[in-house]
């Protein structure tokens, strides 16, 4: 049995389908991270988009959450994907009415079957899935197939959710919406992680304008520091401990929507475990105790906390 099975045998189910894949894919995204601007990921080469398509984007939250959905789903199938949107949604709704609440909703019988086998079945080809990356098997040729077929029909909405969204949430912890929001009313630490992020941003209007701004407002220093971003990457992105600690934090904000919140020991554990399967090395990036980890893992667990839940405040 793989140490990540044995840390997971008494976690709920999603914790075990998320915990395996998240803490997966940090290499890789430091790996990526690297290319962001050469447009290139893993072996595909993306094309340079419409441009006024590309930043219709950052006003358009809700497709890059579809495409989120759609790439889970062809790793995990469909049925996986809604399963997990419904009951987030159902916990939304009872968090107006309960003060703790869990995934421990009211299902009838045949729904808690049904759910129960879902969730086995993911769970299965999880740990399947992490098994074959340990030992270098390449992915699934179904896997491939419905990712090649996802990008090729939506290449605007893959590489957007790539070369964007993913290290914008993992670098930034804000969304692309929100961060593109701030930089159009004039924050220049916003804008100057935009164009770090995304050099396509100097030809948008509504940023250009705050960029041509700055110059005609004699703040020549300023400028010249945004020119620069747009050339160089974003910060944090040669920093694994950042990315890992952001994939953490979704893990346990993730963990408080269940019957058993993952503790800071837990999340110390499940790092070990991974390291002990993977011959990785995460663990160095972490602090040495479970406390300085809740401590450094509170600003991402608050972050997604607050995406995962759909409370309004009034």
């Amino acid at each position: 049995m793989m140490e990540m099975q044995k840390w997971g045998k008494d976690k709920p189910y999603i914790i075990r389908v998320f915990a395996a894949h998240l803490v997966s894919t940090v290499q890789d995204m430091h790996e990526d991270f690297q290319a962001l601007k050469l447009r290139r990921f893993a072996s595909h080469k993306f094309p340079l988009p419409d441009l006024p398509s590309w930043f219709a984007m950052y006003r358009a939250p809700r497709r890059t959450i579809e495409q989120t959905k759609a790439i889970w789903s062809a790793v995990y199938g469909k049925n996986f994907v809604n399963f997990f949107a419904g009951m987030l949604k159902k916990i939304a709704k009872q968090k107006s009415v309960e003060k703790n609440v869990s995934i421990d909703i009211h299902q009838s019988p045949d729904e808690m079957k049904e759910a129960w086998e879902l969730l086995q079945m993911v769970l299965d080809i999880s740990e399947k899935s992490l098994e074959e990356e340990f030992s270098n098997v390449p992915t699934s040729a179904a896997i491939r197939r419905r990712m090649n077929k996802l990008v090729a029909e939506t290449p605007l909405e893959s590489s957007f959710y790539v070369f964007v969204a993913v290290p914008c949430w993992a670098l930034y912890r804000m969304s692309p919406t929100r961060l593109y929001r701030k930089a159009q009313y004039g924050d220049f630490d916003s804008l100057e992680k935009l164009l770090r992020l995304d050099q396509f941003l100097l030809h948008d209007p509504v940023i250009g304008k705050q960029i041509i701004q700055l110059r005609a407002g004699h703040s020549s220093g300023k400028y010249r520091k945004l020119i620069e971003a747009s050339l160089k990457p974003p910060r944090g992105v040669n920093s694994r401990r950042n990315i890992l600690l952001s994939q953490v934090g979704f893990i346990s904000a993730l963990s408080h929507v269940t019957q058993k919140p993952l503790t800071p020991q837990d999340l110390f554990e499940l790092i070990e475990a991974f390291d002990k399967d993977s011959k990785c090395n995460l663990n160095d990036d972490l602090p040495d105790e479970p406390e300085a980890l809740a401590r450094a893992l509170q600003p991402d667990r608050n972050l997604w906390r607050h995406v995962l839940s759909t409370d309004k405040k009034k």
